[in-house]
């Protein structure tokens, strides 16, 4: 069993790696969005001074629109091939990890290529959300038409209030300049929006990987171990699978792979057949939940789950993370694992605490018992 919590250990270092490498592909598109910003503006300064005419207008609006879309069609290009990339080196990363952890001379991992990886990855859906499903490209694919068209609704407003050019530039400019993390400017949002798509991506890249590795090696591999992130912004559902483990042929499987939403920062590790396991009790995995409000980073022992390190933070910070009803529900049935069991569907979908109160268990039962 060690062997596998020692790749519970390495793995959950390396998604902090992961994460930072998806931050920087996410933030990738602040040029092409400085880009459009300038361009549009420039656009405008052309035709300031001269009379608004039907044909200028329709000239403005197709400008600024093949403006927007070839940037940000150049941006999810760029994107989806350092994804790519991602996905190749996850692969290799795995054998690597995998044949020095077992250190035998008979034992060699297969490296599925980036190609195996990439079609894997393309025709494996990706979980938004409760019965909620996305291909790949069409989420590449969404990003530039969604914004492209939110630009050219913002352009199109700006005409239809009238005036002058340089009253619907004033106008046009306002409402999409590139500002700070929560403005609520078209391009603001487009640069919130791109880090989404890159760690939800990067994230569905590196567990395809995993699957393909295991699939390029079932006479070893036997399966996958669920590993949650520790800390408190994890999901509901990540929260509940965490430690959980599946066998490679499970139906499940699609649906419990993440991404399970996005900027999911869960992952599946692989797990090692029986004959290839040791004993070792000190091996660690990285937390960082919030202790009295403050992120309280620290390494814990990798068989620890996320509601069994929780049980150990006070009830005040408990109920930051859960909510006061299910943070008192938590402590009444006192039992970690069944916890993370009983608060999601068999797919992993977070229940509602109405949703809790209709099933028949021990924590419904507790749930309605409870006052407030």
């Amino acid at each position: 069993m060690a062997l596998n919590d020692d790749l519970v250990a390495i793995y959950s270092q390396h998604q902090i790696y992961l994460q930072k490498v998806a931050a920087k592909y996410g933030n990738d598109v602040v040029p092409h969005l400085e880009r459009i910003q300038s361009g549009v503006n420039d656009i405008f300064e052309h035709y300031r001074g001269m009379n608004l005419t039907p044909k200028r207008e329709e000239r403005i609006k197709a400008q600024i629109n093949e403006l927007t879309r070839l940037e940000l069609q150049d941006y999810i290009k760029n994107l989806k091939s350092d994804t790519k990339g991602v996905g190749e080196y996850e692969a290799q990363f795995a054998a690597r990890t995998l044949d020095d952890i077992i250190e035998s001379d008979d034992f060699n991992s297969a490296v599925p290529t980036a190609t195996q990886v990439n079609t894997l990855a393309i025709a494996s859906p990706i979980k938004l959300g409760e019965n909620n499903f996305i291909t790949y490209n069409t989420m590449m694919r969404n990003y530039w038409q969604k914004w492209t068209d939110e630009i050219d609704a913002i352009v199109q407003q700006g005409f239809l209030a009238g005036g002058t050019i340089q009253d619907i530039q004033s106008r046009v400019m306002q409402a999409i300049q590139l500002e700070g993390e929560v403005s609520k400017t078209a391009l603001s949002r487009a640069r919130r929006s791109a880090r989404t798509i890159a760690i939800t991506g990067i994230n569905h890249y590196s567990n395809q990987a995993t699957v393909a590795f295991v699939g390029a090696n079932d006479d070893a591999l036997v399966g996958y171990e669920f590993v949650a992130v520790l800390d408190s912004r994890t999901s509901q559902q990540c929260r509940g699978f965490d430690g959980r483990t599946f066998k490679a042929d499970d139906p499940r499987l699609g649906a419990v792979t993440p991404p399970l939403h996005p900027n999911c920062r869960s992952r599946l590790v692989y797990e090692v057949a029986d004959k290839y396991r040791f004993d070792d009790e000190d091996l660690q995995r990285s937390s960082n939940f919030r202790v009295d409000g403050k992120l309280d980073p620290k390494s814990v022992k990798s068989g620890q789950r996320y509601y069994d390190y929780m049980a150990k933070l006070s009830a005040k910070d408990q109920d930051a993370i859960l909510g006061p009803t299910l943070g008192k529900a938590f402590r009444k049935l006192n039992d970690p694992d069944k916890f993370a069991k009983l608060t999601v569907d068999s797919l992993g979908n977070p229940l509602t605490i109405t949703e809790l109160k209709k099933r028949d268990n021990e924590l419904s039962r507790i749930l309605k018992q409870q006052k407030g």
